[in-house]
């Protein structure tokens, strides 16, 4: 894991969307919390707004790549935290981090967990241990942050 200091449950993180992948129709998609294989992401990318450098690493998310963004998604750091599905003696929760990086100071992460342990990019449905059942799991976590970044979406 990248770091370990906890963001607090009062702050707001900002989840940058990604068109035609992310948005489909104005709505968020589960495909906007996936750990990407490719990179064996270990947490998914967030910017922490309470930083005082935010709206300047936004700008510099925002410029410095030659993808369109359709937006970013509010997120609440509280019900990120709430967050534990527990089936068949299985539990996974997420935790916002803050993470160090030398070019966004408000830059962190959401990392998911599963029965304590940190889920990767490289962990697709049939690496899971238990298959089916983790995989449930996994899935619902991504609608469920789904359904909260569509219940604060600003569109550029």
């Amino acid at each position: 894991m990248t770091s370990a200091l906890t963001v607090l449950n009062r702050e707001l993180v900002a989840r940058v969307i990604f068109p035609p992948q992310m948005i489909l129709d104005g709505k968020v998609m589960p495909a906007a919390f996936v750990l990407r294989p490719s990179i064996n992401e270990e947490y998914l990318s967030v910017l922490r707004i309470a930083v005082p450098t935010f709206n300047q690493d936004m700008k510099k998310l925002l410029y410095g790549r030659k993808r369109s963004f359709y937006g970013f998604a509010v997120l609440k750091v509280s019900e990120i935290h709430s967050i534990e599905l527990v089936e068949d003696g299985n539990s996974m929760n997420c935790k916002v981090l803050a993470v160090d990086n030398e070019h966004f100071h408000s830059h962190a992460g959401i990392f998911i967990f599963l029965n304590n342990e940190q889920i990767t990019g490289h962990m697709s449905f049939e690496c899971l241990a238990k298959g089916g059942v983790q995989s449930h799991l996994l899935l619902a976590i991504r609608y469920m942050l789904a359904e909260m970044a569509n219940n604060a979406l600003v569109a550029f």
